[in-house]
C-alpha cells in the first residue's frame, strides 16, 4: 500500500505511473475524510478521460446501479480510453453489501482498452480488505498497490423509507438522486428517502461515514427515542410516521411528547384533562406516553396493561376493574379518567360482569355517575346497603361514585334537633324507597307533639329579605328533603356560602294556599310535574328530580352574581311514602275526603271533628300528620302533598350569598388521637384560625354539630364510635372548609403512661 499525505501528492504519484505499462488497470484509492475526498475527486475529474457515474446505471429513481451494465460499458463505450474514474462505489457498496463483490472483478481489470482505472473509495476499509482478500492475485502480491489517502471529515447518512426529520438535513428522494449528489462531493449529512429501507442492513457505522438505517418509521420512533419495549402494533403505520416526523436528533419520549403537547413533563392528571381538547393523533401520543411513564401499580398502568393501542384504551379502562381487588384509590382514579375519557355509556360485556356480583358494595365500587344506567343501578345499591350495611364499609365508595347521593343523604344541620334527625331518616328511607321503623317513630313523635306549629311561616322571613335587597327565587314543591344536596351544589365552587332556616307551609300545602311570589319572582317548576306523573318510577323519577335541583342551584348562582343575596324557598314539599302507604284511617264523621286523602273537609255541624293525634284540624279541615291516608282517597304512583308531614310542610329557606372577603377559615386537628371510653365516647377538637359561626363535622354519613369553645376552638362529642382511622370534612355555612384524618382508640394510649 501506497500512503500519501496529499491529494497533490497522490495526483502527482498517478501522473508519473499512469505512463507505465501494467497488465492491470485498476488502481483503488482508500480515501479517509470528506474533506480529502471532495478535493481528490475534483483533481481527479481534470486527469481522466471519462468520468463513469454510478447513478447513470441506475434503471429508476430509487434502484441501485446495474452492475451488469457497468461492466458493459467499462468493456464497450468506454474502450479506447485511457484513464477512467469510477465513482461513487464505495457509497453503493455501504447501502447494499452483496453488491461489494464488484470489487473482486474490478481488481483485475486488464489494462487493454482502457490504460487506468481509478476508483476512490470513502472509508472503505472495512468492507474493501475482506473482497480484495479473496482474490488470489492480490495475495501472490501480484496486483497493483492499493493506495492509500487520509484526510479530515466525516458523513452521517440516515436511511428510511419516509421523510421524518427532513427539515434538518438535506434529502435525496431514491438512490439514485443519493448517488448523484456524491458523484458531486462528499454529502456531510443527508436523509436518503427509500423504500429499500426495509431490506438493508438494520445499521452499520465505517468509521467517518456513519450509516444508519431505518427500515421502518416505527423501528426510528424507538430507536432514537431509546424505548426498547415499544412495540409497532400499539400504533398505526400513519401514526408512527407522524411521530416520527416530530422526533428530533437527542429527542427522548419525554421531550418529543412534551414539545408536541405543550406540557413540561409527563402528568397523568394534566394530559388527560386535556383529552377532549385533542385530536386523534395527540390523543395516541399521551396514550403512548402513558403506556412508557404511567405510576406503575396505579389504575391507569393496569387499563395500559390490557390495552395494546388507541381503540381499545376506553373499553379497557372501563372493564379492567373488574380483573383488580376492590380498593377505593382503584374506583376513585377510574372514575376520574372515565370522566376526562367522554365515556357515559356503559358497553354490553360490562353490564354481563356486572350482574355477576352479588355484593352491593362490591357492585357500588364498579359503577359511576356518568350514565344513565349506571345512576339509577347506584340509587338501587345505595338502598341495599342503607338496609344492611354500616356506612362505615360503602361511604366513601357511594362519595366517589355518585356524590351526589351522599350529599342528599346529609341533610344541611339547621340546628332544629327534630328537623337534623327527621330529614336525614327520611332521606335514608327515600333512597330505600320504603319506610322504616327510625322514620316511624320520628313521624309519631311529630303527630303527637304536634311539631308542626314550632315553626314559623315564610312570610316575615321573605320581607325581610326581599327588603335587603335580595331576590326570591321559589321551587315548586321542593321540601326540605333537599337542603343539603342543594347546599353543597351552591357551595362546591367555594365562593357561596349559604344559611338554612326552615320554616312552615299554609294548610292545606298545595300551591293554591301558599301562593306567596311577587310580581318578577321566578318560580321554577319540575318537581311536582314529577311527583304526579302518570308514569312515575323509582329510581328514575327520583334521578330526575335530582336533575332539577342541579338547575336550581345553576339558576340561584346566575341570579347571585344580579344582587347581594338569593333566597330558595318553596310553597310546599312532597311526600313519597304518604303516596306508597296502605294504612288508611277513617276521616271524622261525614268529612269530605281530598282526592288523595291527605286531609278532609269537617261537616259543619262537625268542625272540631273527632280528636285524633294522626292529624290537625284548621280551618274546617283535618290534615294528616302521619303517612296514613284517610278512606276514600286514591293511591298515587308517584309523591303527593297537600297533607301536614314533616317533607310535605316544612320548607327550606336558603340565603345564598358570595362568600365574605374575611380570611378564609382553616383548621388544623387539636386530637389526631381521639381516646373512646368503653361505650365508645370521645371528644374531636379542631381549631379555627377565626371565629366563624358555626361548624359541623361529617364522616361516613354521620353529621355532627360542633360546639364553639375558647380561642376558636370547636369540638366534636363521638358517640357509640368504634376504634379505626377516619376521614372526616368540616363545613361551615354549609360551605366545604377543611378535611381531616384522626384516629379513635380504645384502651391505654402513651399519653396515659406518661411517654
Amino acid at each position: 500500500m501506497i500512503d500519501f499525505n496529499s491529494v497533490d501528492e497522490l495526483i502527482a504519484h498517478l501522473r508519473a505511473e499512469g505512463v507505465k505499462g501494467e497488465r492491470f488497470a485498476t488502481r483503488f484509492i482508500l480515501v479517509q475524510g470528506c474533506r480529502a475526498w471532495d478535493d481528490l475527486v475534483l483533481k481527479l475529474t481534470y486527469e481522466v478521460d471519462r468520468v463513469a457515474r454510478l447513478s447513470e446505471f441506475c434503471s429508476g429513481p430509487d434502484v441501485f446501479p446495474d452492475m451488469t451494465r457497468l461492466q458493459k460499458y467499462l468493456k464497450e463505450e468506454a474502450s479506447g480510453c485511457h484513464s477512467v474514474l469510477l465513482i461513487p462505489l464505495a457509497e453503493c457498496i455501504r447501502l447494499d453489501p452483496e453488491s461489494a463483490e464488484v470489487i473482486r472483478y474490478l481488481a483485475e481489470w486488464p489494462a487493454e482498452k482502457i490504460r487506468r482505472l481509478y476508483i476512490p473509495l470513502l472509508s472503505a476499509e472495512e468492507f474493501f480488505f475482506p473482497e480484495i482478500s479473496r482474490v488470489s492475485r492480490y495475495r501472490e502480491g501480484l496486483l497493483p498497490d492499493i493506495w492509500s489517502l487520509r484526510g479530515e471529515g466525516s458523513s452521517e447518512i440516515i436511511v428510511a423509507p419516509f421523510p421524518a426529520g427532513s427539515g434538518e438535513r438535506p434529502v435525496a428522494e431514491g438512490i439514485k438522486e443519493y448517488l448523484s449528489q456524491w458523484e458531486r462531493g462528499s454529502v456531510r449529512k443527508v436523509w436518503l428517502i427509500t423504500a429499500m429501507a426495509a431490506w438493508l442492513p438494520v445499521r452499520r457505522v465505517w468509521s467517518e461515514c456513519r450509516v444508519r438505517v431505518y427500515p421502518s418509521s416505527f423501528d426510528y420512533v424507538r430507536r432514537n427515542v431509546s424505548w426498547e419495549e415499544l412495540m409497532e402494533e400499539w400504533g398505526s403505520p400513519g401514526d408512527w410516521e407522524w411521530l416520527a416526523d416530530q422526533v428530533r436528533e437527542g429527542d427522548s419520549l419525554d421531550l418529543v411528547a412534551g414539545r408536541l403537547l405543550n406540557v413540561a413533563g409527563y402528568n397523568a392528571q394534566q394530559l388527560f384533562t386535556l383529552w377532549q381538547d385533542l385530536d386523534e393523533r395527540g390523543r395516541w401520543l399521551v396514550w403512548l406516553w402513558s403506556k412508557a411513564r404511567s405510576r406503575p401499580g396505579s389504575y391507569l398502568h393496569h387499563v395500559l396493561g390490557r390495552s395494546s393501542g388507541l381503540s381499545d384504551f376506553s373499553y379497557n379502562a372501563v372493564m379492567t376493574i373488574f380483573a383488580l381487588p376492590r380498593s377505593l384509590s382503584f374506583s376513585r382514579e377510574r372514575k376520574e379518567l372515565l370522566e376526562r375519557l367522554g365515556v357515559n355509556l356503559m358497553p354490553a360485556e360490562f353490564w354481563e360482569r356486572y350482574r355477576e356480583l352479588t355484593d352491593p358494595l362490591d357492585r357500588v365500587a364498579v359503577l359511576t355517575d356518568l350514565s344513565v344506567a349506571e345512576r339509577e343501578q347506584l340509587v338501587l345499591c345505595a338502598g341495599e346497603l342503607l338496609a344492611g350495611y354500616a356506612p362505615d364499609l360503602w361511604w366513601e365508595y357511594l362519595e366517589v361514585a355518585f356524590s351526589k347521593l351522599t350529599w342528599y343523604l346529609q341533610p344541611a344541620i339547621t340546628g332544629d334537633e327534630f328537623v337534623d334527625a327527621y330529614f336525614s331518616a327520611y332521606n335514608r328511607c327515600r333512597l330505600k324507597d320504603r319506610a322504616d321503623e327510625e322514620l316511624a317513630i320520628l313521624i309519631s313523635k311529630w303527630a303527637d307533639q304536634q311539631l308542626l306549629w314550632s315553626y314559623p311561616t315564610r312570610s316575615d322571613l321573605l320581607a325581610r329579605q326581599r327588603s335587603a335587597g335580595a331576590k326570591v327565587l321559589w321551587v315548586d314543591a321542593m321540601g326540605a328533603e333537599w337542603m343539603g344536596l342543594l347546599t353543597q351544589l351552591l357551595t362546591m365552587s367555594g365562593q357561596v356560602e349559604c344559611e338554612v332556616i326552615i320554616a312552615r307551609a299554609n294548610l292545606p300545602t298545595i300551591t293554591e294556599a301558599n301562593r306567596e311570589w311577587e310580581d318578577g319572582e321566578e318560580v321554577m317548576r319540575g318537581l311536582d310535574d314529577i311527583a304526579h306523573h302518570y308514569a312515575y318510577q323509582f329510581p328514575q323519577s327520583y334521578l330526575k328530580a335530582v336533575e332539577v335541583i342541579e338547575e336550581v342551584a345553576y339558576r340561584a348562582q346566575v341570579l347571585l352574581s344580579q344582587c347581594p343575596a338569593v333566597v330558595i324557598t318553596s310553597d310546599h314539599g312532597l311526600s313519597r311514602f304518604a303516596a306508597t302507604s296502605e294504612a288508611k284511617v277513617e276521616a271524622p264523621e261525614g268529612a269530605r275526603v281530598e282526592v288523595r286523602g291527605r286531609y278532609a273537609f269537617l261537616k259543619e255541624d262537625n268542625l272540631d271533628g273527632s280528636y285524633n293525634d294522626m292529624w290537625v284540624m284548621e280551618e274546617g279541615a283535618a290534615y294528616l300528620l302521619t303517612h296514613n291516608r284517610f278512606r276514600g282517597g286514591s293511591a298515587s304512583p308517584g309523591e303527593v302533598h297537600s297533607g301536614a308531614t314533616p317533607e310535605e310542610c316544612l320548607t327550606p329557606v336558603i340565603i345564598v350569598r358570595k362568600t365574605s372577603a374575611e380570611t378564609q377559615p382553616r383548621f388544623e386537628l387539636v386530637t389526631a388521637k381521639v381516646k373512646l371510653n368503653a361505650r365508645g365516647e370521645g371528644v374531636l377538637t379542631v381549631s379555627c384560625n377565626r371565629k366563624v359561626a358555626g361548624v359541623e363535622l361529617r364522616v361516613a354519613g354521620r353529621v355532627l354539630p360542633g360546639q364553639s369553645t375558647a380561642d376558636f376552638t370547636w369540638s366534636f362529642p363521638l358517640k357509640g364510635w368504634k376504634a379505626g382511622k377516619y376521614t372526616g370534612k368540616l363545613y361551615s355555612a354549609s360551605q366545604l372548609v377543611g378535611e381531616i384524618a384522626f384516629e379513635a382508640v380504645k384502651g391505654i394510649i402513651q399519653n396515659d403512661l406518661g411517654l
